[in-house]
């Protein structure tokens, strides 16, 4: 709820418990009052307190009254104050000036707070708070966001977490948005209080994300006016180049890129009313210039398009794909052989700077963002208060293809208008003394809006028989690795509209040692989608032939050509979730929290009801759908007997999640404490999950074909291209379109956690801790295939028969069995019910809740709160993490062919998780001058800070795929993640990380057999570290007691150091790195940036 509370016990001098005892808390900034009376146990609770600064006051009479200043209540905190009263007169006071103890005597989760002082200080790479969060232990971002996502929103995983299950509240209220899992945009710097990061022991009241929870505070307005006006500006001319910039042939220096941003704005907060209402408001804008010239393709070059290849990799004399000749010898194709569509599209790609085709590019980025803050504060009178906040932010970008038009390359990033808007009301109202009701209604809404570059289509190139209506004069072409890329299905035309409103209810109630908790939450989620990212049909060449991406896309050989129908998503959610819990005050030692959740899993409503079943029994038992008449067999769409409406599955009433942990103080003073707890927490599908439900036949189309020829890829296809296709209860299903199906009953992901801690409080103001963690996840959503196609090795008999695995397959005698122009023919359905289901049926892959993942770590905590002019805070993470082959968990990348790969044996796959972090180290401090008493020392050296961030990890883990090859287990055809042979134990070559180094060992590796399977799994070897090291450096110079100006510096990269960049995940452009037939095959060819300087001007006051 974005609160705190101060709990303790009043005693006398004698240690005896004194009930009745008056105990008050005044917000100081504000003025708001809250008392309570103890119990007959002495004991007293304040819950739900706004966070800020408070004196406690605490009178009995026949007792001097106890006051205590300087506590400053963080979101979450939860402090135990015991008092010890001294006998004399209550009009005598004994005053004490100290903030809460450091040790957590009272809860029993394991958290991270990131307060004012170092929101405002540290160093901000484009003032993004949320990279702030995995500064907590255990965290971990390993990926940003998506194209269909809010712009600078990271995927964050903490304790082996999820992707996507962090919860994210503001001002107490929903601050996640449903259709990626991600946060919604946080305030910027100066409108942000402050914000925690909670994992494993969460409570009870915690619910909907099951990895951690984030929970954030926007400034409020005091009784005193506060704000500030503030310019940072970055500049190219004052950073270092990047390492692999263009070289400028006329000087032999590597050209700079334009970069020019301003993040411009303020704040201003204060009393309407004294003491009464209060308001805040902040707004901030950043436009950003830049042209980098640091992206790298490959084209053809003149001595390639005169079929000549001896400057690049050796062509193969053997396909992989089919097992036969593909003529090439001595490095030469005659040109004659070559694509007339290829040879058009090469016309139009910028000239090959060197032999082996590199050309390196910038791509022109002009943005613009902005974003408002507004809060309101109303005490209407000391037992009631209700607060009101809004949120606003805007992103902009246009087509850099607008921007460059000269340059082709520059197709595959689109035009983007951004708008998040999130309103927040939240209602505190005091029943009586021992009872608080709150409540929290949030209503967010964003609306995503792309639009792809105009161009020219495929058909305009010469492809024949491709339908263009969906989106003219667009086309998406892949040629990797490397080679070059041509639009991007995600950067296309595509609009996302989604609406939240959610209410959360909160009562605490003390009783005796009991403080009770009951509480709620409703939500509802309205989803809508329009993509369109197979619909300009995408051509996909990976070398898969020849050896060579290039030399297959002008000879026109594809590995794959997908296209389909534009894909309508508009979803509903309803959610619910009740939860009780109690913590008990057992002795003065110790306090045992435990709970229970009920949050029942309510499936999506799809209002086109574009969901599909499919039953191997009733495949078997020839029915067929009622609903659509041509429907294949075995399959069941709404409306059909016993399917579950739009739903597509059933509800699942009995999801239930316990939460238990104790907290012993182990001395009784409040400085070491010994806590543990485990518990239960679920984690649902994004608003993404029927993405690939939603164009399975006969709702949409999605056709794959393999190793079709790029100038006529329809060719061989019965009846030529299906789309546009005629939807009606007569629709046509097309000869074997891909299906996604939902089962009836598919389970939450579920988390079970625990953890240990010790804490231990040094002097006043240092904290050092141990924790424990460990996580088991159970229920991982996985996409598993239903239909793949059977490897039939060698070539047919005189029958013209082929046998493997207990199937035969009929071809002509003599002829290659598994060629990928058969793969649909040869996969289970064709083989069993060649009739109807089988000529209708390709890819088939069904929702599954089969994954899991274990994680342990230790997590080494030591903190010294704001003192002396010194803040530090420094964590190591030491963990390991095991996950089922694809640990995504995000139903948009679960398509028909993006099953696991081991399908008689899925366990097989398991492997390091994708976050697995093995050593993480961060540090972040800030450190102030003191104020001088000498005039001239004073002037020159007072008012300096200095506030670093030093972040190491071991480096995340790399696939390495062959980049060819048949997989008889997916599909029987090439596929871009089938895994290589590891043949050498040491897979690394030069591990100093330095540019143009090799990381890879490319002779420890081969291309599997064909027809095998590589013996590799997923994220087995490990990328180069990752490190930063950042550092602000600023000077205040006061005129006046309450206002100041701050010059300030800040420089990212300090030492300027090169540091590899070779990983998928991040912004990365090195994409091919760990692909065996690219022929920079782990070559580090990208690196983070160099060091970059910003510099800022503050007025505060």
């Amino acid at each position: 709820q974005a609160t705190a509370q101060i709990s303790g016990t009043v005693t006398d001098q004698s240690g005896a418990r004194l009930p009745g005892v008056q105990v008050t808390a005044t917000q100081t900034g504000t003025g708001l009052v809250r008392t309570v009376v103890s119990n007959e146990t002495g004991s007293y609770v304040l819950p739900s307190l706004p966070t800020g600064p408070y004196k406690l006051e605490v009178s009995l009479p026949g007792f001097r009254t106890f006051a205590r200043t300087g506590i400053v209540l963080d979101v979450n905190a939860n402090p135990v104050i015991n008092v010890s009263l001294e006998v004399g007169q209550v009009t005598e006071t004994v005053e004490v000036q100290a903030n809460a103890a450091l040790v957590e005597t009272r809860s029993v989760g394991v958290g991270h707070l990131m307060e004012t002082e170092r929101i405002l200080e540290l160093p901000l790479n484009g003032r993004n708070v949320t990279e702030l969060i995995t500064a907590a232990g255990a965290a971990v971002q390993t990926q940003v966001s998506s194209g269909r996502s809010m712009q600078n929103q990271a995927d964050i995983r903490v304790a082996g977490g999820l992707s996507g299950s962090v919860a994210y509240a503001l001002d107490g209220a929903l601050h996640t948005n449903r259709y990626d899992n991600l946060s919604l945009p946080l305030p910027f710097p100066d409108a942000l209080q402050e914000f925690k990061v909670e994992t494993s022991g969460l409570a009870a009241s915690q619910g909907l994300s099951s990895g951690a929870q984030v929970s954030a505070v926007t400034k409020s307005g005091t009784n005193e006016f506060h704000g500030d006006a503030f310019e940072f500006v970055r500049n190219d001319l004052f950073n270092a180049t990047s390492y692999f910039a263009t070289v400028d042939p006329k000087t032999g220096k590597r050209v700079h890129s334009t970069l020019k941003r301003n993040q411009f704005g303020g704040t201003l907060g204060g009393p309407i009313v004294r003491n009464k209402l209060f308001f805040f408001g902040g707004y901030q804008g950043t436009p950003t210039r830049s042209d980098p010239v640091n992206a790298e393709a490959f084209v053809p070059t003149p001595a390639m398009l005169a079929g000549d290849f001896t400057k690049v990799a050796a062509l193969r004399a053997i396909s992989p794909v089919d097992g036969t000749s593909t003529g090439f010898v001595n490095n030469r194709i005659d040109p004659a052989l070559f694509s007339p569509v290829a040879l058009n599209i090469a016309k139009r790609l910028p000239k090959a700077q060197d032999d082996t085709g590199l050309v390196t590019y910038g791509t022109p980025n002009r943005t613009d963002e902005k974003q408002i803050v507004g809060r309101a504060d109303w005490q209407v009178n000391p037992s009631h208060s209700v607060m009101g906040r809004i949120l606003f932010t805007n992103f902009k970008q246009p087509q850099p293809y607008s921007l460059s038009p000269d340059n082709i390359l520059s197709v595959s990033r689109t035009d983007r208008n951004e708008w998040a808007y999130s309103y927040a009301i939240g209602d505190t109202w005091l029943v009586s003394p021992t009872t608080v009701v709150s409540g929290r209604l949030a209503t967010n809404f964003t609306h995503i809006k792309r639009q792809g570059p105009q161009f020219f289509d495929m058909a305009e190139m010469g492809v024949k028989g491709l339908y263009t209506g969906y989106v003219p004069k667009f086309s998406q072409l892949l040629v990797s690795p490397g080679g070059f890329r041509l639009g991007d299905g995600t950067q296309n035309r595509a609009n996302s509209t989604n609406f939240t409103t959610a209410l959360n209810l909160d009562a605490s109630m003390t009783r005796g040692t009991h403080q009770f908790g009951l509480g709620g939450s409703v939500a509802y989620w309205d989803f809508n989608s329009h993509g369109n990212v197979f619909s300009a049909g995408s051509f996909t060449v990976t070398g898969s032939h020849t050896g060579s991406a290039l030399a297959d896309f002008l000879i026109g050989r594809m590995s794959t050509f997908e296209q389909a129908t534009p894909n309508l998503n508009p979803t509903k959610r309803k959610y619910f979730a009740l939860y009780m819990t109690d913590t008990w005050k057992v002795s003065q030692r110790w306090t045992l929290n435990y709970g229970l959740r009920w949050e029942p899993d309510l499936p999506d409503i799809l209002k086109l009801g574009t969901v599909q079943n499919f039953s191997e029994e009733r495949r078997a038992a020839n029915i067929h759908s009622t609903v659509f008449n041509n429907a294949p067999n075995g399959f069941y769409y709404p409306g059909d007997p016993g399917y579950p409406g739009n739903r597509g599955r059933e509800i699942n009433w009995r999801v239930f999640a316990p939460r238990a942990g104790f907290a012993w103080d182990v001395t009784g003073d409040g400085r070491t404490s010994v806590r543990a707890s485990a518990g239960i927490g679920y984690d649902y599908l994004n608003g993404q999950a029927h993405l690939w439900t939603a164009i399975s036949p006969p709702w949409g189309l999605d056709i794959i074909r393999n190793n079709p020829r790029l100038d006529d890829p329809w060719a061989g296809y019965p009846g030529g291209s299906p789309f546009p296709p005629v939807f009606d209860a007569n629709a046509k299903f097309p000869p074997f379109g891909q299906f996604t199906v939902m089962p009836y009953h598919l389970s939450p992901s579920q988390s079970q956690t625990w953890n240990l801690s010790v804490q231990r409080q040094l002097g006043t103001d240092w904290l050092v801790s141990a924790s424990y963690l460990g996580t088991h996840i159970i229920h991982m959503l996985m996409s598993a295939p239903l239909n793949p196609a059977i490897y039939f090795p060698g070539t047919a008999d005189a029958n013209g028969n082929c046998f493997a695995q207990g199937y035969t397959f009929k071809t002509t005698s003599g002829a290659t069995c598994s060629p990928t122009t058969n793969t649909d023919s040869r996969r289970i359905l064709s083989l069993i019910d060649a009739q109807r289901t089988g000529q209708l049926v390709g890819a088939l892959a069904e929702y599954q809740s089969v994954g899991g993942s274990k994680y342990n770590g230790l997590l080494l905590d030591v903190r010294k709160r704001a003192a002396r002019n010194v803040t530090i805070i420094s964590n190591y993470t030491w963990s390991h993490c095991v996950a089922s082959e694809r640990d995504d968990f995000n139903g948009s990348l679960f398509g028909p062919t993006s099953t696991y790969i081991r399908v008689d044996n899925r366990e097989r796959g398991r492997a390091n998780c994708t976050s697995d972090r093995r050593h993480v180290l961060n540090l972040t401090a800030v450190a102030e001058s003191p104020r001088f008493a000498n005039d001239k020392l004073r002037i020159l050296a007072s008012g300096w800070r200095f506030a670093p961030i030093y972040r190491i990890s071991t480096g995340q883990w790399l696939s390495i795929t062959a980049g060819g090859g048949l997989d008889p287990a997916r599909n029987g055809t090439a596929v871009a993640d089938q895994p290589a042979d590891q043949i050498l134990p040491n897979p690394y070559n030069d591990t100093s990380g330095r540019a143009y180094t090799y990381w890879l060992n490319k002779d420890a590796f081969r291309q599997p057999v064909v027809g095998t399977i590589g013996n590799m799994n997923r994220r087995t070897v490990r990328a180069p570290k990752f490190w930063s090291f950042d550092m602000a450096l600023s000077r205040d110079l006061r005129f006046q007691e309450k206002q100041r100006m701050e010059f300030r510096v800040e420089a990212y990269n300090v030492t300027n150091s090169f540091r590899p960049d070779v990983t998928p995940g991040l912004p990365v452009p090195s994409t091919n790195f760990s692909t065996l037939n690219y022929q920079f095959f782990g070559q580090i060819r990208a690196a983070r940036d160099m060091r970059i300087l910003q510099f800022a001007l503050k007025y505060v006051f």
